[in-house]
């Protein structure tokens, strides 16, 4: 027997690779959003935090998809709803211009406008990247 081979009671080393890749995602939405919102238990709707105000309005954008990922997740969306939403839901909630919102998404290429998805998301596999991007220094 070689010194490769592995008993039956050694696990594969490669193991290691298998992940929760649902889990990690909401690992990371959690920790980029811990200071800037939180969702209303009641209503679903979210509490914005003195962190929130002091982003730009590209990472409050961000924020705000990212919050709408987490409902998602938490199974707290309607039963007819999207994950994503127009521009003027957007618009309401950061209190800018429908045009604002609109202008800010052609600089964010993990940003998806999808008809089937109810508008404006991030999808699941560019989650990694809006985080980063909210996390970054934004001076």
């Amino acid at each position: 027997m070689s010194s490769d081979d592995q008993s039956d009671n050694e696990s594969d080393p490669l193991e290691d690779l298998y992940v929760d890749a649902n889990n990690i995602d909401q690992q990371r939405i959690r920790d980029a959003l811990t200071d800037l919102i939180a969702i209303d238990r009641e209503t679903g709707n979210p509490r914005f935090y003195q962190g929130f105000d002091e982003l730009d309005t590209k990472r409050r954008f961000t924020a705000v998809l990212l919050y709408r990922r987490a409902l998602a997740a938490l199974d707290d969306l309607e039963d007819d709803e999207g994950i994503g939403k127009g521009s003027g839901y957007f618009a309401d909630l950061l209190d800018v211009d429908d045009s604002t919102i609109r202008h800010n998404v052609g600089d964010l290429d993990f940003v998806t406008n999808e008809d089937e998805q109810g508008g404006y998301h991030i999808p699941a596999h560019d989650i990694k990247r809006a985080v980063d991007y909210l996390q970054e220094d934004s001076s």
